[in-house]
């Protein structure tokens, strides 16, 4: 089985992440922080139609994708509010 990397949702992920990174350097930061939220919202039902689809696609050939991308999902959201967590504290880190 040929797994396709170049998926429409991964295709407008980084072409999304590349004008954000050309909006951060042409006018700053005061516009890049407004891009990645609109950026984020574009996203999410990019990510949900891609979910629905994989789980479908479980249901069919009985694998176990949709659940591995789940828990990767989980696992990211956890640590992301770790960090943000530890960057935000007032108190000292070893970072």
């Amino acid at each position: 089985m040929i797994k396709n990397y170049y998926t429409p949702f991964r295709i407008i992920l980084i072409l999304g992440f590349l004008f954000h990174i050309a909006v951060s350097q042409i006018w700053g930061r005061e516009y890049a922080r407004y891009y990645m939220y609109l950026l984020i919202l574009i996203m999410i039902p990019f990510l949900i139609f891609e979910l629905v689809k994989q789980r479908r696609e479980d249901k069919a050939t009985g694998t176990q994708n949709f659940k591995l991308s789940m828990y990767s999902i989980l696992i990211t959201v956890v640590i992301v509010g770790i960090l943000f967590f530890l960057i935000n504290s007032n108190y000292p880190s070893a970072f």
